[in-house]
Formats: C-alpha cells, structure tokens, sequence
C-alpha cells in the first residue's frame, strides 16, 4: 500500500498517520491482517510505535446485559 512512498521516513509518518485515523474503527479480522503483514502493507518495519497503534484497531463492543427471565429455586 505505502510501500512506493519515499523516503521511508515519510512512508513510516504516513503509516502513523492512517494508524490514528483509523483508531477503533477496524474490524478484528482487519487488525490481525495488519498486525500479520505490517512490513508488507504499512510498508514500514516492525517498530514499536506503529505496533502499539495496531493494538488499539478494533471497534469497541457494547456491553450486552441479559434480563432475568425467571429465578431458579435451588
């Protein structure tokens, strides 16, 4: 994706970039691939900046609260 952007500082600053644009927006099949193929699609390597923004990719879940239907007697 990013991989003909140069130089590589600037590859590497827009890889940050679109981490933070898409903070909690992914889905978690989209963060793994991320986190599988990161050189590869970031075009960036492995480096714990970028790697602590893909932590954070998936949309957080609303908690589910389920009703009593009927209470059990033990």
């Amino acid at each position: 994706m990013l991989e003909l952007v140069n130089p590589p500082a600037y590859r590497h600053c827009l890889a940050l970039a679109w981490l933070r644009y898409n903070h909690r927006q992914c889905g978690y099949g989209a963060q793994i691939y991320i986190q599988n193929t990161m050189p590869r699609v970031l075009g960036t390597a492995h480096q714990l900046d970028a790697e602590l923004l893909t932590w954070e990719l998936v949309k957080p879940k609303a908690v589910r609260t389920q009703a009593v239907q009927k209470k059990k007697r033990l």
